[in-house]
C-alpha cells in the first residue's frame, strides 16, 4: 500500500471538514461524491486512520481529523507558497468567464466544462461557483456571475433565460419496498409511505411547482425534512424510514439497498434547466460559453430523460 499523499486528497479534506457535509463538498470540488469518497478514504488508508466519523445525524470530524486538520491546512498554504515563488507576480493570472451553477441538477453534468473551455480559449479560464438558482440570478443582475445555469421555474426579470434540457423525478425507494420489483410507480401508490423533502428555501419557485402538482393529484404524505447529504439520505432509506423523489441525473449516487423507479408523474414533476445570461452585458468569450453549453445539453438531453 503507497503511504504517499497527494496535494488533491488534502484539499478534498480541507473542503469535507469545512462543510461536514459529503454533497456540499462535492459541489464545492465540481465532482461527484463517490470519487469524493475513495480520494477521502485513500488518504485516511495512506494516514492510517479515521478521519470522519458518519452517522444518521451527518459527518464530523474525528480526534485524528481535528489534529490533521490544521496540518493539510499548513501543507497546501506552503505548497501553494512555492509555487508563487517560481512565478513572477500576476503571471498566471488569466481573465476569467464566472459560471454559476446551480445545485438541483447532478454536478457531473459539467465535468468537461473547464477543459474543454480552456482548450478553446487556452489563455482563459472559467470560474465555477455552486450556488442555488436565486443567488446565481441576484449575481447576473450584480454582475458577479457572466452565465448562470438555473433551475426553471425561476423568477429572472431583465435577463434571458434559454430552455436546456428537463431532469424528470424518479421515486428513491428501499429494495425491500412493495412496490420495489415494479418497473414505473405513481406517486399515489406511495402515499402511505414518508416522504423527505426539502425545504423551501432552497428553492421556493420549483418548491411550490410541486406543490401545485402534489395538491392536483391529491398526494399528501407525511414529510420529514431531506437530509443534505445524499449518502445520509440513502442511507435512512436503504433502513426503510422513508422515501424520496430525486432528479434523475443523480443515479450517478448509489446505495445497496436502494433503488430507483420511474414515476407515472415524472414529467410533471421534472426540474427544467436553463442558461441565463445579462443581454447587455455579454461579450464574445461570453456568448461562446453559453454557445458550448446549449450545444452539449443538445446532444445530452436525450440521455438526461427517463
Amino acid at each position: 500500500m503507497s503511504h504517499q499523499l497527494k496535494l488533491r486528497q488534502l484539499k478534498y479534506f480541507i473542503v469535507v471538514a469545512e462543510e461536514l457535509n459529503f454533497r456540499r463538498a462535492a459541489e464545492r470540488l465540481f465532482i461527484t461524491q463517490p470519487p469524493l469518497s475513495r480520494q477521502i478514504k485513500m488518504l485516511e488508508e495512506a494516514l492510517g486512520a479515521n478521519l470522519f466519523e458518519r452517522d444518521r445525524q451527518g459527518v464530523r470530524l474525528t480526534e485524528a481529523g481535528e489534529r490533521f486538520l490544521a496540518d493539510a491546512k499548513a501543507l497546501v498554504r506552503d505548497s501553494e507558497q512555492v509555487v508563487m515563488r517560481f512565478h513572477p507576480q500576476g503571471a498566471n493570472i488569466k481573465p476569467t468567464v464566472r459560471l454559476g451553477i446551480t445545485t438541483v441538477i447532478d454536478v457531473s453534468l459539467f465535468s468537461w466544462i473547464e477543459s474543454a473551455f480552456e482548450k478553446r480559449f487556452p489563455g482563459v479560464r472559467v470560474s465555477i461557483k455552486r450556488q442555488i438558482s436565486a443567488h446565481s440570478i441576484r449575481d447576473l443582475n450584480q454582475g458577479l456571475v457572466d452565465v448562470a445555469v438555473i433551475g426553471l421555474p425561476s423568477r429572472a426579470d431583465g435577463l434571458t433565460v434559454e430552455h436546456l434540457c428537463d431532469d424528470p423525478m424518479v421515486a428513491c425507494i428501499a429494495s425491500s419496498h412493495r412496490a420495489a420489483k415494479r418497473r414505473k410507480v405513481s406517486i399515489l401508490d406511495l402515499e402511505s409511505d414518508k416522504l423527505f423533502w426539502f425545504n423551501r428555501k432552497l428553492n421556493p419557485a420549483y418548491y411550490d411547482h410541486c406543490q401545485s402538482v402534489f395538491s392536483r393529484l391529491g398526494f399528501s404524505p407525511s414529510r420529514i425534512p431531506e437530509p443534505a447529504d445524499h449518502h445520509v439520505l440513502l442511507g435512512l432509506i436503504a433502513e426503510g424510514q422513508g422515501i424520496a423523489l430525486v432528479p434523475k441525473s443523480l443515479h450517478s449516487i448509489t446505495r445497496k439497498g436502494v433503488v430507483f423507479k420511474q414515476i407515472v408523474e415524472g414529467d410533471q414533476l421534472c426540474i427544467r434547466v436553463g442558461v441565463a445570461y445579462k443581454p447587455t452585458a455579454v461579450s464574445e468569450v461570453v456568448l461562446a460559453l453559453i454557445a458550448m453549453i446549449k450545444d452539449r445539453f443538445s446532444d445530452q438531453g436525450a440521455d438526461i430523460r427517463v
